[in-house]
Formats: C-alpha cells, sequence, structure tokens
C-alpha cells in the first residue's frame, strides 16, 4: 500500500504532455499548496485518495491513472467512501455467475461467512490481549462474555445466529476498549445510536478515517481478481452498498485499530489535527489525514509469512480475494482467512515496564545495560506514552538475572 493523499481546498489533477500535474489542497492560506509532476509509467503511489472540500480532475487525469492502474477513491468529511474510480476489472463472466449461485447455496454462504466471522472473532481476541499486555490483564467477566461467544459461535449453523454473535463480540470489544484506553484519548464507544461515522471524538475520527482506507484496499482487491463487490455472503445486499467488500474487511479491522492505537499512544495527534463541524462532528486536518495515511502504509506494508513467503498484508488482502474467487468457481474447497496470523508482541507491556522501574544500576551494569540507558529507560516507563526498546537491549533485558 502506497497510497496518494490529497486533501484540501484546490485539489487539482490533470495531464500535460503526458505528464500527470498533481497540486494538493491547502487548508492554511500561510502555505503554498504542493505541486508536482509525475512521468509516464514513473508513479511512487499506487492508490489516489481524495479527502477535498474541492477541486478538479480532468478526464486526461483520470485515463492516465487508469492506464497505470492506479484507482481513485473519494471520502466524504466523515470518513464514508463517496465514489471509487477502478481500473478495468478481469473480464469473467463465469466467476459472477458461480458468486450469485454461491450466494443462493445457503450452507457455501454459511461457511464463506462463518468463516469471515472466525478470523475477525480470533483478531478481536488477539488486539484485546495485546492491549492487555499494556493497561491489564483482561477481567474474569470480560474472558468469561468473550468464551461464551465463541463457543456459541463453534457452535453456529445459522447465519442470524451468526451475525447476532458477531454484533456480541464487537460490542465486548468496543467495552473493553473504552474500560482500558486512557482518558486523554477521549474514547466513549463505537456502538452508537447514530450512524456511527458520525464522530465526535478523536479516536472515533480516525477509526472511520482508517476503516475507509481499508475499504479502499478490499475494494482495490476484489477488483483485482474480478468479484463482484455488490454480491456478498456475510452482509446482505442492499442497494447503493457493497457487501462483499464490508466482508473482507473484516478479518483485517485490526490493522487499522492498532495503528490508531499506537498513533495515539505516541501522541502522534494533538488537538490542532482536528476541528469540529457545525453539526458537532470532529474532522481531521489535511496535515491529521497524512500523518495517518503514512503509519498505515507503514502497517499495510509490514511483512508477514504465508506459505513459506513473505508478503505484505495489502498483498495478503489480494491473496484472500483470489482464494475466495477459487471457492467460489471449485477450485479450492476450504477457506482460511485467520491465517496467517500476526504478531501482536509489544515492547512496553506493563511487564516490561516494571521490570524497568525495578533495576538498580548495579543490576542493570550486571546485565549490559549502560547507566544513561537506564536513565532513559525509568524515565519513558514512569511516562504513558509508547516505550521503544532497541533490539539489544531487549535482549539484555530478557536475561535472567544472576
Amino acid at each position: 500500500m502506497n497510497a496518494l493523499c490529497l486533501s484540501g481546498f484546490g485539489i487539482s489533477l490533470s495531464v500535460d504532455r503526458a505528464r500527470l500535474i498533481v497540486r494538493s489542497g491547502f487548508s492554511d492560506p500561510q502555505f503554498e499548496p504542493e505541486r508536482f509532476e509525475i512521468q509516464p509509467r514513473k508513479a511512487h503511489f499506487d492508490s489516489v485518495i481524495i479527502d477535498g472540500h474541492s477541486g478538479t480532475i480532468t478526464l486526461d487525469a483520470i485515463k492516465w491513472l487508469m492506464r497505470h492502474n492506479i484507482p481513485i477513491f473519494i471520502l466524504d468529511y466523515d470518513g464514508t467512501m463517496l465514489s471509487s474510480t477502478l481500473p478495468r476489472e478481469p473480464t469473467n463472466g463465469p466467476l459472477k455467475v458461480a458468486q450469485i449461485e454461491t450466494y443462493k447455496d445457503q450452507p457455501k454462504r454459511f461457511y464463506i461467512a462463518k468463516k469471515l466471522i472466525e478470523a475477525k472473532a480470533q483478531r478481536t481476541l488477539d488486539v484485546m490481549k495485546w492491549l492487555a499486555a499494556r493497561y491489564g490483564e483482561l477481567s474474569s467477566q470480560v474472558q468469561a462474555d468473550l468464551t461464551n461467544e465463541l463457543e456459541r459461535l463453534e457452535q453456529c449453523q445459522r447465519l442470524p445466529r451468526l451475525l447476532s454473535i458477531e454484533g456480541r463480540i464487537a460490542d465486548i470489544y468496543w467495552r473493553y476498549l473504552h474500560e482500558v484506553l486512557p482518558t486523554k484519548f477521549g474514547f466513549t464507544s463505537r456502538m452508537h445510536e447514530t450512524h456511527q461515522m458520525n464522530a465526535s471524538d478523536p479516536m472515533n475520527a480516525l477509526l472511520n478515517y482508517g476503516y475507509a482506507v481499508l475499504e479502499s484496499q478490499c475494494r482495490k482487491a476484489l477488483n483485482s481478481v474480478g468479484l463482484e463487490p455488490t454480491v456478498g455472503f456475510l452482509h446482505e445486499a442492499r442497494q447503493t452498498k457493497y457487501p462483499l467488500v464490508y466482508d473482507l474487511q473484516e478479518p483485517y479491522r485490526w490493522l487499522v485499530d492498532t495503528t490508531v492505537v499506537s498513533c495515539l499512544e505516541s501522541n502522534c495527534f494533538g488537538k490542532k489535527d482536528f476541528y469540529r463541524m457545525d453539526n458537532y462532528v470532529l474532522r481531521l486536518r489535511p496535515e491529521a489525514a497524512r500523518k495517518l495515511i503514512e503509519a498505515l502504509r507503514i502497517k499495510f506494508n509490514s511483512p508477514v509469512k504465508y506459505k513459506g513467503r513473505l508478503f505484505a498484508w495489502d498483498t495478503i488482502i489480494r491473496l484472500k480475494a483470489g482464494e475466495l474467487a477459487g471457492y467460489v468457481i471449485g477450485k479450492l474447497t476450504e477457506l482460511g482467512f485467520g491465517e496467517p496470523r500476526p504478531s501482536f508482541e509489544r515492547s512496553d507491556s506493563q511487564s516490561v515496564r516494571d521490570l524497568i522501574l525495578s533495576l538498580t544500576t548495579k543490576g542493570a551494569m550486571k546485565l549490559g545495560i549502560r547507566k544513561n540507558t537506564l536513565w532513559y529507560l525509568e524515565h519513558r516507563a514512569r511516562g504513558d506514552k509508547t516505550l521503544r526498546i532497541y533490539s539489544k537491549v531487549r535482549t539484555k533485558l530478557s536475561q535472567p538475572m544472576t
């Protein structure tokens, strides 16, 4: 993933002498918008995300991007996907026919839907354990509630019940986040009575924008294999909706969740990065949107081993779209959205912080840790910012004390 983010007033995309002319928008009169030119076949990005108030895109610019296989995604102020322009998808009529037949085949449809929710449930539990390592163990009540829902999921045989279980697991997850995350994040809930996209706190505003980026990656992946996005298996087909896109998002929402939490823990965003609309909805400023997309780019491009090879997570999403297509047309007999399993290790767990704060200067010296390094570690361990520890120091900390 390497998206070009354009945000603000006066965005412009045009073509001059075969070169794409890009002009970013402005949000502050004091700063001149960035302008640059891109030669044919030398684009440094693989998609364009436009979060703009005003601007123009010429037909030549659209053709230039499509010929370079670069999709365009336009977001509304609240992070919802308003429109997308995708390169021509593979012509595969038999795949689309098979997809509709699979949708009508209730056992096969339920199998796909259950695999999606099983993967999402596992990643939900992984993220909660990842948070627990920093903010305290899961309470017995949370563990009991999760165990009950996971047992119900294993025994579930009907789609309506499956959706009900998914909803309860989501409720447990968001309530847990509200309980453990620092109050400075301002997070209350995702389970609003009103539309979830109407973010009133920084974390929800970041999540909305992050999920839009994830949606763009899923749309691109489905388009690349020729699956029809309006025919899903977990989410119902509805007018103006893209249920298969939402299906594919479910096992990978953790990519956005962990990125947003890590950014907030590192104080990457402050009050100046947001502003409130007349309807009290919080919106990201262009600079904040670019910071978030850069953090997501790093996360989506992080490597993971799958079938003996290393892939980036955005490639994994595309591979899983291909596996889904293979199952639909009968080339595959099984699906597994839970693989590969990501690593949720963190260097700033509470146990590591406690270990650092318990170290004496003499004990640190025995481990080969310098006095000034110990001072830095103690200073960071007492704070609430992310504690970054170099691998060599982490190895020394893991050694047994003699």
